[in-house]
């Protein structure tokens, strides 16, 4: 149901009609993309469902709220320099409105700019009318058919729930990605009966459709999870096999001194001992982990040239593939099956063994009787979309939902241990883009094979961040993209095939935290501290010198007031990047990303220092384990899952001998 009045309706349709205004072409200006507008997309419907997908009563209110202002003169005088009502005012106009509060000193003026502009973008460049191609994509070259294959029979075939009822087994894990998966797979290999449990669908190879929307489903809330004050983006797994479905396949072992810090300054005994190192080389084992198969695309090319061209580091990212096509669609799941991921290998062995997976199953609470854990009580939606209750009856229970809904869980179920929901790291990320002549094609071949690691140890104790690349679809940069007015932001997505990124991923050491909503849904909250801050701007200026050190003829900052350098202008790159540095990191004035949730549930030497002991089980329930990121004791640096992978193949080792 719309939640607007048509005066609202039409306030938000000027919006996105200034977001993205039909153009006239010029010098050279390809007339497809420039003629492309909001109206024609229907964009301000597509957006108003949206927004009702994934906010709050209370964030619609106040959504209603400023589109009623937007249209009050006096306001628009006080707030944009413009006493006019918005839809008096010429696109000029709008556009200098709209600028105006994306560039706001005032962080809710930003804010609802930018929870506008990067949906609107998104929704424009990713969707398709009629379910015909994105008229745009012709004009960036972008593939109007993702590589598909033919339908097969599925090699999972989840438990199908047709009514209320009660299931009885050994041990339930709740979640199927990283964590889950293993504890599956070794669970089971012990001979223990298993049910996994997930929240979200399971898609055979053949059913990865490749397309940016429809794949959205894949994701946590549809890909659009922010944190609560909309500053940063948050990409995490929603389907069987969690973040391993839809990673981009970098496989990176915990580095040493991550580990040691573990065992010795947090307690996580064994940590950095040899079993551990057993558990790494077992899971990187078993997932066919090797850079043999780690080919380099056009983006990862760039930055491989940048980094030798200025001595930095530069090494292979290993790829847990099997065959890979190289088609670089695999954050929309691996229509090849080449993605050794949980559902390939460890969930795969679990389910021949007789596990039963059950899928759409969201877990309301833990059932916990005299202090012990004896399962859970879950609504599982059935084929023909019906809900039921279900309980599920067990002598274990291993929560494994991901860094997000762990805590969430163990909250709604009762735990209160200080460290459920806390210390939460996000491995905070931001992009800058560098234009060549020559075509880069980022959505080609594997996204993430190349990583310099010359700036992952900026404080001497670990604390830095790591230059990788990211694959580009055209949603997701048009939503990145700065955006100063509609001319613009086309000319910046004209430009998309010749474009090269580099993402700086920041090791926070500093966390955020987790709390309920009313409904007791998890809430991201999360603020950079200054030190990493400092530290995410390092990386932002470091990745602006690679693009020109590679031969970008054109660089930029990824803030809302868009800094540009070109080389052929004249001027001092220098000059330019002290004016980056200058320009300060507030929340939603840049683009700012999480792929990584780790550490909100972490494992500590008691309970004062962690929520679990070293051998992953609650200080508070018994019989109740974790076992995904949500137990690692700080952030782990490199992308997580083989980290993840193998603690939860660690921790199987010990549940084993007390099973």
């Amino acid at each position: 149901m719309p939640f607007l009045n048509p005066t609202q309706k039409k306030t938000l349709s000027l919006i996105c009609d200034t977001l993205v205004p039909a153009l006239p072409a010029q010098n050279g200006d390809d007339p497809r993309l420039y003629a492309l507008n909001a109206t024609e997309m229907h964009l301000a419907d597509a957006l108003e469902n949206g927004i009702e997908q994934i906010t709050e009563t209370t964030d619609r209110t106040q959504l209603q709220l400023v589109l009623n202002l937007f249209e009050s003169p006096l306001f628009n005088r006080v707030a944009v320099g413009k006493m006019q009502a918005f839809s008096d005012m010429s696109l000029d106009d709008r556009t200098e409105a709209l600028r105006t509060w994306g560039d706001s000193d005032l962080a809710p003026a930003r804010q609802f700019f930018q929870s506008l502009k990067r949906l609107a973008l998104f929704l424009c460049y990713a969707s398709m009318p009629n379910n015909e191609p994105n008229p745009a994509w012709a004009s960036l070259h972008y593939p109007e058919r993702p590589p598909q294959t033919e339908p097969a029979p599925t090699p999972i075939k989840p438990l199908t729930i047709s009514e209320p009822t009660t299931l009885y087994t050994d041990v339930l894990v709740i979640g199927s990605g990283a964590g889950g998966g293993v504890i599956a797979g070794e669970l089971s290999a012990a001979g223990q009966e298993v049910i996994v449990v997930e929240k979200g669908g399971y898609y055979a190879d053949h059913e990865f459709s490749g397309r940016e929307l429809a794949s959205q489903s894949l994701f946590e809330k549809g890909g659009l999870l922010t944190t609560s004050d909309l500053s940063m983006s948050v990409l995490a797994g929603s389907t069987l096999g969690g973040g391993t479905t839809i990673n981009w396949a970098a496989s990176l072992r915990t580095p040493e001194d991550v580990l040691y810090e573990w065992d010795h300054d947090y307690g996580f005994t064994g940590a950095s001992g040899v079993d551990f190192q057993h558990s790494l080389d077992a899971v990187l084992k078993r997932m066919n982990v090797g850079v043999e198969d780690s080919p380099i695309n056009g983006n990862n090319t760039a930055l491989e040239k940048g980094c030798k061209a200025l001595g930095y580091d530069m090494t292979f990212i290993p790829r847990n593939v099997k065959g890979c096509e190289e088609c670089g669609f695999c954050n929309f799941g691996c229509t090849f099956g080449a993605k050794q991921g949980t559902v390939k290998t460890y969930l795969q062995d679990a389910y021949e063994r007789g596990t039963r997976i059950l899928i759409n199953a969201a877990v309301k609470r833990l059932l916990i009787e005299r202090g012990e854990a004896v399962g859970a009580e879950l609504s599982i939606q059935s084929p023909d979309g019906t809900q039921h209750i279900v309980i599920i009856r067990a002598k274990y229970v291993v929560v494994a939902a991901g860094s997000i809904h762990t805590p969430a869980l163990l909250m709604r179920s009762g735990l209160s241990n200080a460290h459920i929901g806390a210390n939460l790291h996000l491995h905070p990320v931001t992009v800058t883009y560098g234009l060549f002549d020559e075509p880069v094609v980022g959505w080609q071949g594997p996204p993430m094979t190349r990583l310099s690691r010359q700036f992952a140890n900026l404080d001497g104790h670990g604390y830095g961040v790591r230059l990788e690349t990211a694959p580009v679809h055209p949603g997701l940069a048009a939503a990145t993209f700065p955006w100063e007015s509609g001319a613009s932001h086309k000319r910046v997505m004209s430009n998309l095939y010749n474009m090269s990124n580099i993402i700086a991923i920041t090791r926070d050491r500093h966390g955020g935290h987790i709390t309920l909503n009313s409904r007791g849904e998890p809430v991201l909250h999360y603020k950079l501290h200054p030190s990493d801050a400092a530290h995410l701007l390092r990386g932002l200026v470091e990745s602006l010198r690679v693009h020109i050190a590679a031969g970008a003829k054109e660089i930029s900052s990824p803030h809302n007031r868009q800094m540009l350098y070109r080389p052929a202008d004249g001027g001092s790159l220098e000059d330019f990047l002290h004016a980056v540095e200058a320009r300060s990191l507030q929340p939603n004035a840049y683009a700012l990303f999480s792929a990584h949730q780790m550490s909100s549930c972490r494992i500590g030497g008691d309970s004062a220092t962690g929520a679990l002991d070293p051998g992953g089980q609650s200080y508070e329930i018994r019989n109740l384990y974790v076992a995904d990121g949500s137990v690692l004791p700080t952030a782990s640096g490199v992308n997580p899952m083989v980290s993840i992978m193998a603690t939860a193949h660690f921790l199987a080792q010990g549940m084993k001998a007390h099973m």
